[in-house]
């Protein structure tokens, strides 16, 4: 990735505005322009930020393009974690600007460039609010973000596999924070445990929708269903009452019967897979089907030993 503009480019910019603008606004561009190639941007702003909304240059699009250049590596030295960055926006303004203005060929491509660029820098931002904060919200907001700026660099692209990714990411984090918090001991708080669920369920079913035969889906539900049963037997105190125990217990199995035909699915699809082997034998361990878990732990043994 190149972080700065060809010199060469802005400098066949620069003598395409020659017969057009006074020499002081010419100059000023090419102060701003040399502030940023010396990596200067706090005085590359100041001088294009009065280029641009001067009455001889404020509709040159070059003007504009070199502003969104600037602006950008604002957006990198101090907001690059900011999903509400203002230099950010204010690039992709610039970007809109100079497109609006019918630019030629080199600095459209530019432009172009600067647009995938700013479009992957939503996409990165992704994996801070995904795995620091579990922030499905922001998560989603800057995906379509995402989506929408790509779509400018290129109209025809096709985000089915990117689609694919995404909801595998997001559910994939969810549903192992939940086994995390399972395994760590500590009380769960039953909203937050709820809400992790249905975002994983609601992040693997897309991923089927896309593509139905996915194995990364089918065991991610599958989890899901059986972090749900183990949570109810997990959060059983010992001085309920027997017929709660009975009720809770039901429910458990009730879930661990819906995580069932899910990694069975999965197993369909990759019966030599070691980890969907060894999910299928877990939820037949907790259903107390012996039978079943002995002949899936048989296989999985084998699979280790390089066996099928």
């Amino acid at each position: 990735m190149k972080k700065y503009l060809n010199i060469r480019v802005w400098f066949i910019l620069w003598i395409g505005w020659l017969p057009h603008f006074i020499p002081a606004q010419v100059d000023k561009y090419m102060e701003a322009m040399e502030c940023y190639q010396k990596k200067d941007f706090a005085c590359a702003k100041n001088k294009i930020d009065e280029v641009v909304i001067h009455p001889d240059t404020k509709d040159e699009p070059a003007a504009w393009t070199l502003k969104a250049y600037v602006y950008f590596q604002l957006f990198k030295n101090q907001e690059v974690n900011n999903r509400y960055s203002k230099y950010r926006q204010e690039s992709i303004k610039s970007l809109e600007k100079s497109e609006s203005l019918s630019p030629d060929p080199d600095v459209k491509e530019q432009n172009k460039k600067l647009l995938k660029i700013i479009a992957e820098t939503f996409y990165n931002q992704i994996k801070v609010f995904l795995y620091d904060s579990l922030n499905y919200n922001a998560c989603l907001e800057l995906y379509n973000n995402y989506k929408n700026i790509y779509k400018t660099y290129d109209p025809n692209i096709d985000f089915k596999n990117k689609d694919i990714e995404f909801y595998l990411s997001v559910g994939g984090q969810f549903v192992s924070t939940m086994k995390q918090l399972l395994d760590s001991g500590k009380d769960i708080d039953e909203s937050t445990f709820n809400k992790y669920t249905e975002v994983a369920k609601v992040s693997f079913n897309k991923v089927l929708e896309l593509d139905p035969n996915n194995v990364s889906a089918f065991e991610g539900l599958a989890f899901t269903y059986y972090n749900q049963g183990a949570h109810i037997i997990k959060t059983m105190s010992f001085d309920i009452p027997i017929e709660q125990i009975e009720q809770m217990q039901d429910k458990s199995v009730q879930y661990l019967k819906q995580a069932l035909p899910y990694m069975q699915k999965a197993y369909e699809l990759k019966p030599n897979d070691p980890k969907v082997v060894e999910g299928l034998a877990g939820i037949y361990y907790a259903l107390h089907d012996n039978e079943k878990h002995a002949e899936y732990m048989k296989k999985l043994e084998k699979l280790k030993k390089g066996e099928k």
